[in-house]
């Protein structure tokens, strides 16, 4: 090690132009014609591939680059609602772009005809305390419309950790 940690380090930062200024991302809903690309993500990602209704998603479009972020709120039959399918770009993560968008989609909520339903997600441990950031909270019971997909999501989460 050089003195005085004087060494130089060479770094780059290769989106710099395109989010240093997340307003630079237009975020709209999804086209429908946009389907098979978020359906693709989100098995690349290992999410949920189920339920996914263009309608309810919107979309961080970066111009030169497609889509950057995507994710949706989505009914929990009549009584909640689910924040779910939010998918950052790997080139675009931890410059705010999830942030963004989660709050545009909770704002969506807010304003929506279902704002007065209580508002839940299923994440990984690795990923709660962005969700705890935005306001979310641990519960220790999910509503009888998610425990299917907890009980299902723990066994996936278990097997892809390589624990029994």
């Amino acid at each position: 090690m050089s003195p005085l940690g004087t060494a130089l380090v060479l770094l780059h930062w290769p989106l710099a132009a395109a989010v240093w200024d997340l307003r630079a991302l237009a975020v709209r809903p999804a086209a429908p014609s946009e389907a098979p690309v978020l359906l693709s993500r989100l098995v690349r990602e290992r999410m949920n591939p189920l339920s996914v209704d263009p309608e309810r998603f919107l979309v961080a479009w970066d111009e030169p680059n497609g889509i950057a972020a995507f994710g949706q709120i989505r009914p929990l039959g009549s009584d909640a609602s689910e924040l779910a399918s939010l998918v950052v770009e790997p080139r675009y993560r931890g410059l705010g772009v999830g942030t963004m968008l989660a709050a545009k989609l909770l704002a969506r909520h807010r304003s929506g005809a279902d704002s007065s339903k209580p508002l839940y997600l299923v994440t990984l441990q690795r990923t709660q305390p962005f969700y705890e950031r935005l306001g979310f909270a641990p519960v220790s019971s999910p509503p009888t419309e998610m425990r299917l997909e907890v009980a299902a999501g723990s066994v996936v989460a278990r097997l892809a950790a390589g624990q029994n």
